[in-house]
C-alpha cells in the first residue's frame, strides 16, 4: 500500500471515529469539521492518492443527493451534518463502495431502533461502521 493510501485512510478512520464521539456526545457535529474534511479529502484522494476525480465527483453527489432525499422525505429528522458525512464518505469512496456503506449503516440504524425502541439514534457513527467496514473489505 502507497503512503497517499496509507495517510488518507489513517486520516479518514480518525476523522470518522472524532465526529462518531461528538455526535453521541453532543448530538451535533461542527460544520467547521466538514469544511476542513471537504478540501483535505479531495487533495489526498485525488490530488495526491491518483483518485480518478470523475469517480471522487460521482461518489460525493451519491451521497450528498441520495441522503438529502431522505433528509426532505423524513421532515428533517436526518441530520444535516449526517447528510455531509454520507458526501464525505462517497468522496473518499467513490460511487460503488458508497452504495455498500450507506446499505450497510442503514441495517445497522434498522437493527438498533428495533433492539434499541428508541426513536432517534446518532446515525454518522453507524455511517462511520459502514465506511471503515467498506475500506476493509476493499483492502485500503
Amino acid at each position: 500500500m502507497a503512503v497517499p493510501e496509507i495517510f488518507s485512510m489513517a486520516l479518514f478512520y480518525a476523522f470518522s471515529v472524532a465526529i462518531s464521539l461528538a455526535d453521541i456526545r453532543k448530538g451535533e457535529v461542527p460544520r467547521l469539521a466538514f469544511a476542513a474534511a471537504f478540501p483535505a479529502f479531495f487533495a489526498f484522494r485525488v490530488g495526491w492518492g491518483g483518485f480518478p476525480m470523475w469517480e471522487a465527483a460521482a461518489g460525493f453527489l451519491a451521497g450528498l443527493l441520495v441522503f438529502l432525499l431522505a433528509r426532505i422525505v423524513s421532515g428533517g429528522k436526518l441530520g444535516l451534518a449526517d447528510v455531509w458525512y454520507s458526501a464525505l464518505i462517497g468522496l473518499v469512496l467513490g460511487p460503488w463502495r458508497w452504495y455498500g456503506a450507506a446499505a450497510l449503516a442503514c441495517l445497522g440504524g434498522m437493527a438498533l431502533l428495533l433492539v434499541s425502541g428508541r426513536h432517534r439514534i446518532p446515525f454518522i457513527p453507524l455511517m462511520a461502521v459502514g465506511g471503515i467496514a467498506m475500506c476493509i473489505f476493499i483492502g485500503w
